[in-house]
This record gives structure tokens, C-alpha cells and sequence, in this order.
């Protein structure tokens, strides 16, 4: 079978990141599509065939894609998929599901979650993401990339969601059914220390759907320990909320998460997130998970 890979971009790792790894390990001479990468830091992806938009000749590291957002449909849209390829598999969660696509071949699209700033989170991205002055004008965009979402789903011929949370939402803005595949874990790689220490974790990307702030802020009160293992644009902010108590490690390697994970008391996980990949590798440690009850 001839397939093609797509990816929205590689800028950070994570959950999404994580699985089309995965994907790339199965299936590791198809070409891999995505709007741009940021080397710097994401690192190097030796031995991939990457494909990417022509963002990756404009300003996007450091965070700078932000700034690219109406610029993501167009982007996509340039990613063109070679004649012949059967099967395009695409690891979604915006806009490069969008692809062009030669017209035999089927579109799969694992599906992390529908575009969250424009359908279920639009109005915490406005009101957390977006300056206040900027919010009126941001608006109408938010409407034409919506609109635009909308026209890339349609061409999706078969939905794969990562839980059941994404499926519902997928049937709720997509109008679309879809077959629940969970992320891949590799349990077997996650076992308990011979101790446990006096610490709590946070794991996750110091981003403010992530919630961090809400583990940051009760720890502060209850004074126990609490490691934050992550890193991202919250971070300054959650260290003006934190006490001696809590700890910032930033990004750590997958060895030292794993180490983490098996002495820590447990995990606390705030968010309301569409999987939580963080939870299951926290049990496959013997950490109990303390977790807002909505969500994958």
C-alpha cells in the first residue's frame, strides 16, 4: 500500500507529536506532510521525508506560527500529495487535514481533537490567548477559519477519534461519525519505584488549557510538594503564583519522566483534556491520578 503522512507542524512535543511518531515508526518510508518545522526546538527528524508548506520559509520559530494563523488553510492547501498514493493518513487537530489530495485516495484522519479555537474553546482562546483590544477584530477571522475547517472535514473519508470526548465533538461540529482508537502507550516501559517519594506531579505542556495553574495555586494552599514537568508560555506566569513548594523542571528527557512518574504520591491533572496520555503512563507507574472528571 502506498501511504502518505501528515502532521499540523512539529514546534513542541506532545501527546499529538507522541502518536505520529508512532505512525512514522510503521510506516517509516512514507512521506510525512506538515506546515512547517521548528528544528530549534523541536529537533531533528533524521531520516523523515518531510514535506512542508511554504511557512517554512517565513518567520515561525519561537512561537512566531501564531502570528501565521490565517495563513494555515492556504498553507495546507499547498501540501500536495503525490499522484498514486493510496492511503493519506493525517494526524490532526486544525487545518492540515486540508491537504491536497489526488482524487483516488482515501483520506484517514486521526483526529487529536476538532480545531479547539474554533468549535468547544473558542471563547477561552479569546479571552485567555488574545489581548483585550484585539478580541473585536479577531473575531470575524475565527468565523472564516471556521468556515474553512469546515471545508477541509467534509473531504475527510474516514474519522478516527483519540477517545470517546473527541468522537462526540467530532459528530457535534463535523457532523460525522468516527471509530475510537486509543493513543499509543508502551505500558511495559512505566513500572513503580521501590519507594515513593514526598512529591506530586504536574506533566504537560505549560499551556493555559493545560490548567496548570489550577495544580500550581492548590499546592500553594496545601503545601505539599508539586513537580511541574513541561514547559511553554506559561511558565513565567505560574512561577509568580507558585511557592517554595513547587518545582519547575522544564522539558525532561523520556527516562527521567519515567523515573518521575514511578516515586512520585500521583499525578494531578487539571484539564479538561481530549485524551491524557500523561494519566495512563501515571498508572502504569502505580501513581494514583487525580483528574478533573470531563474529557478523554
Amino acid at each position: 500500500m502506498r501511504l502518505a503522512l501528515a502532521h499540523e507542524y512539529f514546534a513542541v512535543r506532545g501527546g499529538a507529536e507522541a502518536v505520529v511518531e508512532v505512525l512514522h515508526a510503521m510506516w517509516p518510508a512514507a512521506p510525512v506532510h506538515a506546515l512547517f518545522h521548528d528544528r530549534a526546538r523541536y529537533g531533528n527528524l533524521a531520516g523523515w521525508d518531510l514535506r512542508l508548506s511554504p511557512l517554512q520559509s517565513l518567520p515561525h520559530e519561537g512561537g512566531l506560527h501564531r502570528l501565521l494563523l490565517p495563513l494555515y488553510p492556504w498553507a495546507a492547501s499547498r501540501l500536495a500529495v503525490a499522484e498514486g498514493t493510496e492511503v493519506a493518513l493525517t494526524s490532526t487537530s486544525a487545518f492540515v487535514k486540508g491537504l491536497t489530495l489526488p482524487a483516488r485516495t482515501v483520506h484517514v484522519a486521526y483526529c487529536h481533537a476538532p480545531t479547539r479555537y474554533l468549535w468547544d474553546a473558542r471563547q477561552t482562546y479569546l479571552t485567555e490567548e488574545v489581548p483585550a483590544p484585539l478580541r473585536p477584530l479577531l473575531g470575524p477571522l475565527l468565523d472564516a477559519l471556521r468556515a474553512a475547517d469546515l471545508r477541509a472535514a467534509a473531504r475527510v473519508d474516514r474519522w478516527i477519534a483519540n477517545s470517546a470526548a473527541v468522537a462526540e465533538r467530532i459528530r457535534r461540529f463535523y457532523r460525522s461519525e468516527s471509530e475510537v482508537v486509543h493513543p499509543p502507550v508502551d505500558l511495559t516501559s512505566f513500572a513503580p519505584a521501590a519507594e515513593r517519594g514526598d512529591f506530586w506531579l504536574f506533566v504537560g505542556r505549560l499551556s493555559a488549557y493545560k490548567r496548570a495553574d489550577v495544580a500550581v495555586r492548590a499546592f500553594a494552599r496545601l503545601g505539599l510538594r508539586l513537580i511541574v514537568v513541561g514547559e511553554g508560555r506559561e511558565r513565567g506566569r505560574l512561577e509568580t503564583l507558585a511557592h517554595d513548594n513547587v518545582e519547575f523542571t522544564g522539558r525532561v528527557d523520556e527516562e527521567t519522566k519515567r523515573r518521575l512518574l514511578g516515586a512520585a504520591r500521583g499525578l494531578v491533572f487539571p484539564a479538561e483534556d481530549d485524551f491524557g496520555i500523561a494519566c495512563v503512563e501515571a498508572l502504569a507507574s502505580g501513581a494514583p491520578v487525580v483528574a478533573y472528571g470531563a474529557g478523554g
